[in-house]
């Protein structure tokens, strides 16, 4: 297809249930474009949109080589145009077609040593002394030697294993015996590291870059203890030179395309230390789409991507965003603690959500998972 068609483009988004592919599908399915979705069997309240062209079921492979070629076979008899990795399991495989296939230009995603080297908590903590930007204290350890570390750095510690997404393979260590439970959950040939505990608020800076520049880039704030797992209940947007900075460094030294995502912590001293770099969008680029920011829209090929990757906003001066279905979580769980946080938050803040209204689809499955929640016993 010509650079300079007008035609839509035929989009398939590799995981349908995560926030970032919500964002994706309301961006581009606006512009005209026809969405794919590769799902799998789950209830998912993203998979009822109805920006949603066609839901793609591939085969099951344990085979990664094999998962590779089968959907390599889907995006040529589907003629699709951009394939976007949602998930850090996407990113992995898409970057594998890309180097290895004539397909490859169709997926947005990085080389692959530089999605190895987000993925790798290690490289990640290498890459950051090499650039000069901050870390927490961080031991790289074996099985044998994680004792010593915790020793030296004290607890309460942190033991962090490459290749697992966000909370997963992440332990926050009161004791030996925490330790000891958490090593044996992971295999003796498992990256390790031991990473001092710091204070702060969990900040995030996410993006979209084609070879090192960054071309759209969206930042927020969170309670730390939302930021588990997921995407936040609550958060506040930022403006901040010093995370631009920071994003664009990675960038340009990683030679990235297609989206990025930064975990952060800025201390009380308004200090930011990296914790990982994950290579795909933030699920809470929905946030930015309400501002006006249309991330998705940088993942179009050059010359049918936009100027300044805007749209029309939802609420012009909103500070802070509800992610609906994850605060109705977080109020059954947390009782009327949460509530009232749920309030203050809302009376604190300008608020937008990531209710979709002229999606009907995706309204009815939001809304009716949400009176679910309310309704359990």
């Amino acid at each position: 297809m010509s650079s300079q068609s007008t035609a839509p483009l035929k989009i398939l988004l590799m995981t349908g249930a995560w926030q970032s592919s919500l964002a994706c599908m309301q961006s581009l399915g606006r512009r005209g474009h026809h969405i794919h979705v590769l799902s799998v069997p789950t209830n998912s309240i993203n998979l009822h949109s109805s920006r949603i062209r066609e839901r793609v079921r591939i085969r099951d492979e344990r085979d990664a080589g094999q998962l590779v070629r089968t959907l390599l076979s889907y995006v040529e008899q589907a003629g699709i145009d951009v394939v976007i990795p949602i998930s850090d399991a996407d990113a992995f495989l898409a970057a594998h077609a890309r180097r290895n296939s004539r397909l490859g230009s169709r997926f947005v995603v990085p080389d692959l040593d530089a999605v190895r080297t987000a993925m790798s908590r290690k490289a990640t903590v290498l890459l950051c002394r090499k650039l000069g930007i901050a870390t927490p204290e961080t031991e790289f350890v074996t099985h044998d030697s994680a004792a010593a570390a915790c020793g030296r750095m004290g607890f309460p510690c942190w033991l962090k294993i490459s290749g697992s997404v966000a909370s997963q393979g992440v332990f926050r260590l009161q004791s030996m015996d925490d330790l000891r439970r958490a090593l044996h959950k992971n295999p003796h040939s498992a990256e390790l590291q031991v990473q001092a505990d710091i204070s702060g608020t969990f900040a995030d800076i996410s993006g979209v870059a084609r070879d090192g520049k960054v071309l759209a880039a969206f930042a927020f704030e969170a309670s730390y203890d939302m930021s588990h797992g997921g995407t936040p209940p609550h958060t506040t947007v930022v403006s901040d030179p010093a995370l631009d900075a920071i994003l664009q460094s990675i960038a340009r030294e990683l030679n990235w395309t297609g989206g990025i995502d930064l975990d952060l912590l800025r201390t009380p001293e308004g200090r930011y230390l990296l914790l990982e770099i994950n290579p795909r969008l933030s699920g809470t680029s929905v946030f930015a789409l309400k501002l006006g920011i249309d991330l998705p829209a940088a993942y179009l090929p050059p010359g049918r991507d936009p100027a300044d990757y805007s749209c029309t906003p939802e609420v012009r001066d909103a500070t802070g965003f509800v992610s609906l279905y994850e605060e109705a979580m977080f109020i059954k769980s947390g009782g009327p603690q949460a509530m009232e946080r749920a309030r203050a938050f809302r009376q604190q803040h300008v608020c937008t959500d990531s209710a979709f209204w002229d999606d009907a689809g995706y309204s009815r499955s939001l809304f009716s998972a949400i009176q679910t929640i309310q309704l359990e016993d």
